[in-house]
């Protein structure tokens, strides 16, 4: 697990705490994730009909045995409808030459897109080899590409359209892919001190299950030979990655897994992916276990919901309530495994739910677990929720307002007094009222600037690229959160396109991190920061109540007598409140009228002669 002390800061001051942040994987990451191509981009055609192959033209790994045209499509959203959806027409290079092979042969063609140069074929070893050029301007479609494979032999006895299987396609650079995965994909998560990886997105969690009641068995599971490591529909594999590239990942960038375990997977597939994983990951290493991904979630796309549903209605109980029942089952399936004392040490089971549902599905799930299994806190390690914003879906806004929407939409998430009391506030103090080691963590989070809808979506896109938005990223994230007392937030995604669906990346190219200022911005939270100042962990404040509307009180406790000032500033470094009192070694409290300041979250530093602590509060009304 990657640890170090990490920033909070504002223009003002840096003060020591522990940040903990992690990431969730786009896939395939924009510009790449694997050195092969074809790893991240399962699409082959049939040349006469032009529709998807199917299970009848195709093996049990998924390689196609006829003759076939492979599909790639890099440009940007909705170039293929003639519109794009960003303001820039930005489109990530392409160009280069990539190092094709397979086993078989077959006449092969770049009909768009590229050309084929060097095809040869070895007899001996039934391999066949040739070069895919992409040269020239980024013009129109540029990225969209064609490739016809015909007369394809699958071995040299074979008849013709037959097809080929193992093709590799390596990314410019590359004469093989023994790393597995591309250079600038892991020099991003080199350069980030993240604390967790959330695979989500790299397993296909989503949508991936089978219908209730049946159940994803091991032997079914994704394997490294198979065809893509994104859905292979045409063998009845519809997730994403295989396990051990999420070893390999996490070994290799030395960052603790957050795994999403299929709602659908048998107790056989609970148990050797624990095994899988006791055995191959590195031990220092410790597991996030949340159970599918926002089973709430009833939105097209989200069908586990539906799994949950139809479960808790065979066992006669809520869907929340099974919901938490699973997340026991998973927590007792890896202590079996990983051994007695593993349980919110290693192995950490996170509880998630929707933002809004905390008294309507996390408290019952608690209480369910307490009175079916016992204390919460013996299974849970921590509760978790999204923590997006968002702002612009009116017509006409430009980024200021785009970006004034967005700092309102974290505020008003910070304490919700109304009918669902679910503010991030209220998450903290739920997680401490049940003791989760944990506590509260986000599961996602970030600018939500998705939806499908094409409103406004030039200023949106162009509100993602600015300064402030980094501000903003960095408001959500320690203001908002960390400040608060949350313990790990997972922003979403490592990279992504920019259009009508989601700008969610930290860039939208994996090779170009600083396009955009967000990918610095977490940079900037997680890269240790030295403070001059010495904090004494004798001196002391309390800050009540937080939020407050009108009168904060401050509570100080020093070792001894002494005149401390007390300052209150603006997220802009600003001051806007001076006090002096003097403190004896009894404690005193100071009231501060606050009625006059807007909105927002402030900095109360208090300081002595040598001494100093730094406390945060939200004025909300």
């Amino acid at each position: 697990m990657k640890k170090l002390y990490a920033l909070a800061t504002a223009s003002f001051l840096v003060v020591a705490s522990y940040a903990q942040i992690g990431v969730n994987l786009g896939f395939p990451e924009r510009g790449g994730t694997y050195i092969d191509v074809v790893k991240e981009n399962y699409r082959w055609t049939d040349l006469n009909t032009n529709q998807d192959l199917t299970s009848a033209n195709t093996d049990a790994q998924g390689w196609p045995e006829v003759d076939a045209r492979y599909v790639i499509d890099w440009r940007p959203v909705a170039e293929w409808s003639s519109s794009i959806d960003d303001p820039e027409v930005y489109r990530i290079d392409v160009n280069g030459t990539y190092k094709c092979s397979f086993t078989g042969q077959a006449s092969v063609n770049g009909t768009v897109g590229g050309q084929v140069q060097n095809l040869v074929y070895d007899s001996n070893s039934n391999t066949t080899t040739f070069d895919f050029v992409i040269s020239g301007a980024q013009g129109a479609n540029y990225g969209f590409v064609l490739i016809d494979f015909t007369n394809t032999k699958r071995t040299a006895s074979s008849a013709t359209n037959t097809g080929f299987t193992d093709f590799k396609m390596l990314r410019p650079g590359y004469t093989n892919d023994d790393n597995l995965f591309l250079d600038e994909f892991l020099a991003m998560l080199d350069d980030v001190n993240f604390t967790s990886i959330r695979y989500m997105n790299f397993t296909g969690t989503n949508g991936s299950d089978p219908d209730y009641p049946a159940t994803s068995e091991w032997v079914d599971r994704k394997l490294p030979t198979d065809a893509s490591q994104v859905a292979v529909s045409t063998i009845g594999k519809q997730v994403g990655a295989c396990w051990e590239d999420v070893i390999r990942l996490a070994n290799r960038t030395q960052t603790d897994p957050w795994i999403n375990v299929p709602i659908s997977a048998s107790a056989d597939y609970i148990t050797k992916l624990a095994q899988l994983l006791k055995d191959s990951l590195d031990s220092g290493l410790n597991i996030y276990v949340e159970s599918s991904n926002e089973v709430w979630n009833t939105a097209p796309g989200f069908e586990q919901s539906l799994y949950n549903q139809a479960w808790a209605q065979d066992l006669g109980i809520g869907e929340q309530e099974n919901h938490a029942r699973r997340a026991v089952q998973l927590a007792q399936a890896f202590e079996g495994v990983f051994g007695t004392g593993s349980l919110n040490n290693r192995i950490r089971v996170v509880l998630c739910s929707h933002e809004p549902m905390l008294k309507w599905w996390v408290e019952p799930m608690l209480q369910y677990i307490n009175t079916n299994f016992g204390t919460p806190s013996g299974y849970i390690y921590s509760i978790a929720c999204q923590t997006y914003f968002s702002g612009g879906a009116n017509s006409g806004e430009d980024t200021t307002k785009i970006l004034d929407d967005c700092h309102a939409s974290i505020t008003s998430q910070i304490d919700d007094q109304g009918v669902n009391e679910a503010g991030r506030i209220q998450w903290i103090a739920k997680a401490a009222a049940w003791n989760l080691p944990g506590g509260f963590s986000s599961y996602e989070g970030g600018p939500d600037h998705g939806g499908g809808s094409t409103t406004n979506i030039a200023n949106r896109i162009l509100a993602e690229r600015t300064l402030r938005m980094c501000e903003e990223m960095r408001y959500n994230l320690d203001d908002a959160f960390i400040q608060l007392g949350g313990k790990l937030a997972m922003h979403f995604t490592l990279t992504s396109s920019y259009n009508r669906y989601g700008c969610w990346g930290l860039t939208d190219d994996v090779k170009v991190p600083h396009r955009n200022f967000k990918y610095q911005c977490i940079k900037d939270l997680l890269n240790p920061t030295s403070v001059d100042e010495t904090i004494s962990p004798d001196f002391h404040m309390a800050i009540f109540p937080n939020p407050a509307s009108g009168v904060v009180n401050i509570r100080l406790s020093v070792p001894e007598m002494a005149s401390v000032n007390l300052v209150l500033n603006d997220l802009a470094g600003h001051i806007v409140r001076r006090l002096t009192a003097v403190q004896t070694s009894a404690g005193q409290q100071v009231s501060m009228d606050v009625n006059d300041l807007p909105e927002g979250m402030y900095f109360i530093t208090c300081q002595s002669e040598n001494q100093m602590v730094v406390g945060k509060m939200v004025i909300q009304r």
